[in-house]
């Protein structure tokens, strides 16, 4: 009873999957790349149809999946189960090389869809897998994910970005393939931001594909400067600079800084600070009784509402004199 049962809802299921997804679930990611889009927390089988090239109507073609024979004709169909994609070949009689077609697998969203290649950044308000900053307003941006213990192969096969704002950019993929940097073509540093820049990062691990969307943001939004480095202590007074990586000129792109002063066994992000205040000087005197203290320094754009950068430290250790 429990097989027959069993045979019944596969077979409901499957006449399920096969009516709702047709050919109307599957896109073309870019040339060669096919993608289909099914329901991954359920049975799926789908007939994708493959064309190896207008120019082979009168060509006898051999298609291959690996090295298994997959079909024969210029036009043909494969079926595609679950998450097994696949990379098909097609060849002429002779066995030379024609064409190619990748057919990814892509879950449809849902909100309880399982997301796979990426992990949610820990101290995300939402859902949010990719991160983006930029040191400065010249146009460019760096963002940054961390994939799943499980999926640490998994590659970029697809950045889309500006695609909406009509803004022209430039990505490359940073060489530990946890992130990526992004240049508009057309930025100029003064010139008002009129729309959001929109970003989608497709992810391919095997035959599965996944994408992820960045909430569109303005530079300014995300812009957060480099650490700041102190420069010169002597005694209690302390000095900085600007980071080189910063927009000029200052006039127009002031920095304010805050200054935190807390007991030396303490990090930078102890609330029990014994000094807490902002300035636009990049030189100040600590007045403080104790002689071993940590002096906490860190800085964002003074005009706009952006992230403080990262704290940069210095421990002070006084000797104290002997009477």
């Amino acid at each position: 009873m429990n097989r027959f049962l069993h045979h019944v809802l596969y077979l409901i299921l499957h006449v399920a999957s096969s009516s709702q997804y047709g050919t109307e679930t599957i896109e073309t990611l870019m040339p060669n790349v096919k993608v289909v889009k099914v329901d991954l927390k359920i049975f799926t089988e789908t007939q994708v149809p493959l064309l190896c090239g207008d120019s082979y109507q009168d060509t006898e073609v051999i298609w291959m999946k690996d090295s298994e024979l997959a079909g024969q004709g210029n036009q043909i169909k494969v079926k595609v189960e679950e998450m097994m994609g696949a990379n098909y070949s097609c060849h002429n009689a002779a066995g030379e090389y024609l064409n190619h077609t990748l057919v990814l697998v892509q879950d449809i969203p849902s909100p309880n869809r399982t997301r796979r290649v990426l992990e949610k950044s820990h101290d995300a308000d939402e859902d949010e897998y990719i991160r983006c900053l930029a040191k400065n307003y010249n146009g460019t941006f760096h963002c940054f994910w961390k994939k799943t213990k499980y999926r640490t192969s998994a590659v970029v096969a697809l950045v889309q970005v500006g695609q909406f704002s009509g803004r022209n950019f430039s990505c490359s993929i940073h060489s530990d393939g946890a992130g990526l940097t992004c240049e508009d073509l057309d930025s100029c540093s003064f010139a008002e931001e009129v729309s959001r820049i929109d970003l989608t990062v497709y992810f391919r691990s095997n035959y599965l594909l996944e994408d992820y969307t960045v909430t569109p943001f303005y530079i300014r939004e995300i812009v957060k400067t480099d650490k700041i480095h102190i420069t010169k202590v002597e005694g209690n007074t302390f000095q900085w600079e600007y980071p080189d990586t910063w927009s000029l000129p200052r006039s127009y792109y002031p920095l304010t800084f805050q200054v935190k002063v807390v007991h030396a066994r303490e990090n930078c992000d102890s609330e029990k600070q014994v000094l807490l205040k902002e300035t636009k000087d990049t030189k100040l005197t600590v007045v403080h009784s104790s002689k071993k203290y940590r002096f906490c320094l860190r800085a964002k754009d003074e005009l706009v509402d952006c992230p403080w950068c990262q704290w940069t430290d210095f421990e002070v250790k006084h000797k104290y004199k002997k009477h």
